[in-house]
């Protein structure tokens, strides 16, 4: 069978509120009449996805896409496997939660292309800053970057305030696909941070053009391929930790009898030495 395409995308764009219901409904009936699976954000600020599909299709959704903004990009990668495992469209507030209703990019704003970035980071006088989450970071990030070391986007802006980088330096920040960056550089720029540059894509766009560059370890994905590698295959290392969601590659053996891979952090706890909640649960059960 030929491998499924993925693709993941995102627009900053006004989309009146009034029409976000009937914008879902036409893209819920898209994907379902064309078999794709995965999950689409929709917002009045804009729309955030990553689906995936036989390859026809997905040029299909592209096409429809660039019909919402013609300036889209897309970063994409192919799995032996559907990554998703239904069809989702949903309206939130933000299609990238930093909970500020100020930080809300307009256009294309301080972007390096890869190779712009590659080359920036052989400068003097640079931070590089890691815009994710500190799960993500464990298990893979650009050599040498700061890791704030938060577990959730929305508390970036309180740590850029704890923080207090150098303002005289070039601050260099990253994430996996470049949406989140978007307004972590407002955040910093509303801080008084003039010298701040976005990678263009994030990790995923840049392994593109370097995959044996100067990114160190796997680069976490929310799909069920958990991580990819530097060459954008899904990882043979990780797995998904049914208790926290998290990339995990302690190894253990349920009392289902079955394996699983679960993460550092749930291998602690005896409790969730088990393949699923389901089965967790069975076992607290026993030990009332």
């Amino acid at each position: 069978m030929p491998p499924v395409s993925i693709t993941s995308s995102y627009a900053f764009l006004p989309l009146e509120e009034g029409h976000l219901a009937d914008l879902r409904h036409e893209l819920i009936r898209f994907g379902q009449n064309r078999g794709l699976k995965g999950l689409v954000l929709l917002a009045t600020e804009g729309i955030n996805a990553t689906v995936c599909g036989d390859a026809d299709v997905i040029a299909e959704w592209k096409e429809r896409m660039r019909e919402l903004h013609s300036d889209i990009t897309f970063k994409d990668s192919t799995s032996e496997s559907d990554v998703f495992r239904r069809w989702s469209v949903k309206i939130k507030p933000e299609i990238v939660g930093i909970k500020d209703a100020a930080l809300r990019p307009q256009g294309k704003r301080r972007h390096l292309t890869p190779e712009e970035w590659q080359d920036m980071l052989t400068k003097e006088n640079v931070v590089i800053v890691d815009a994710r989450n500190e799960y993500e970071v464990e298990i893979g990030a650009f050599r040498g970057a700061v890791n704030p070391g938060i577990a959730a986007f929305h508390e970036f802006p309180q740590w850029v305030d704890r923080a207090q980088l150098p303002k005289n330096k070039t601050v260099m920040m990253y994430c996996t696909g470049g949406i989140r960056c978007e307004k972590a550089l407002l955040a910093m720029e509303a801080r008084g941070y003039e010298d701040v540059y976005q990678l263009e894509g994030g990790i995923l766009g840049y392994l593109e053009r370097f995959p044996e560059g100067d990114f160190e370890g796997e680069c976490f994905v929310f799909d069920h391929r958990v991580a990819v590698d530097q060459h954008l295959h899904p990882s043979l290392h990780y797995g998904l930790c049914p208790h926290c969601g998290h990339a995990g590659d302690v190894l253990i053996r349920c009392h289902c009898t079955t394996e699983q891979k679960i993460c550092s952090d749930c291998a602690r706890t005896s409790s969730c030495h088990s393949c699923s909640k389901r089965c967790r649960n069975e076992v607290l059960a026993t030990r009332v």
